[in-house]
């Protein structure tokens, strides 16, 4: 089976970003003009020039007389900008967008993943209008004649939606980074603290749980921020000093580490793994990929498949 970004709804661009925006941009085609008009006037107040058709006779114009005149002020340019990451707003492609929407019908639409409109798009122009994914998907659907292919575009855009987890708005007090830890929870619970390979990639987050002997069995909250380029033999952290005699007593003078100091917040978890790959074999949840999920979602589950 073919990976879902590969579809054709989904277009043909290299980029993420170019290819949801061309899949949202492909519904919107499909639906025409009047569909077009219903979805774009739900989005962030937006107020569009009336679609009602003035019919006046005997109009005067620049000298001219016009028998009879229909006239319909529905046009409209909207500038759209997508974003797939947080916090990603590009002040240069910004402020360029602004010098392209100068007519009086030019609207600017931008789209990005938080969960309310980021405050720098409040101070630039009132012709900046926001709405996040999951806000998008929400008009589509109830604005869905469920007529084919239209119903279609709409459902396979929510998986792409979904598969890029854009549809579930994660703030950094919920998210839960969740590492291997064979090695990570045991040190964590005795010595509170998670060291790892300096520099690695991580999302911002509150909680840290670790995947051990084939299941999720505790958390821990994040004490400050995680730090980069940290020799433990520098540590005045007494669990850190304790732990490095009894485990690391020759902990290379030069090696630095991603560092957390943690502090359990619960050890009562028995969320159980049971992948296996298409041979029967056991698969590890994760292994050197940092993998998250939220709190309300950890403390629930049972199973890893329902993280």
């Amino acid at each position: 089976m073919s990976k879902i970004e590969s579809h054709s709804v989904f277009g043909h661009y290299s980029q993420t970003e170019n290819r949801v925006t061309a899949a949202l941009l492909q519904i919107l085609k499909m639906g025409g003009t009047e569909f077009i008009g219903k979805v774009i006037s739900e989005l962030d107040d937006i107020e569009f020039p009336s679609s009602e058709i003035n019919i006046v006779t005997q109009e005067k114009e620049n000298k001219n007389v016009y028998d009879g005149l229909l006239e319909c002020n529905f046009s409209f340019r909207v500038l759209v900008e997508s974003k797939i990451k947080q916090e990603t707003i590009n002040v240069r492609q910004l402020e360029g967008l602004i010098d392209n929407a100068k007519n009086p019908n030019d609207y600017i639409l931008f789209i990005s993943p938080e969960n309310k409109k980021p405050e720098i798009l409040n101070s630039y122009s009132n012709k900046i209008y926001w709405a996040n994914w999951k806000g998008i998907l929400g008009i589509l659907k109830d604005l869905n004649p469920k007529s084919e292919p239209l119903n279609f575009l709409i459902l396979e855009f929510e998986k792409y939606l979904d598969f890029l987890n854009l549809l579930e708005v994660v703030t950094d007090d919920e998210r839960v980074q969740i590492a291997a830890g064979s090695w990570g929870e045991p040190v964590a619970l005795k010595y509170n603290f998670y060291a790892c390979q300096n520099n690695r990639t991580i999302k911002k987050s509150r909680f840290l749980a670790f995947y051990n002997n084939r299941g999720i069995h505790t958390i821990f909250e994040i004490l400050g921020d995680p730090k980069n380029n940290v020799n433990l033999l520098k540590s005045t952290d007494p669990d850190v000093i304790n732990y490095l005699h009894e485990n690391e007593p020759n902990y290379p003078s030069n090696e630095e580490r991603q560092f957390y100091k943690l502090k359990l917040y619960n050890g009562n978890l028995d969320i159980g793994h049971f992948g296996k790959n298409k041979k029967g074999k056991k698969t590890a949840y994760t292994m050197g990929v940092f993998r998250y999920t939220t709190i309300d979602r950890i403390l629930k589950a049972r199973t890893t498949e329902e993280i």
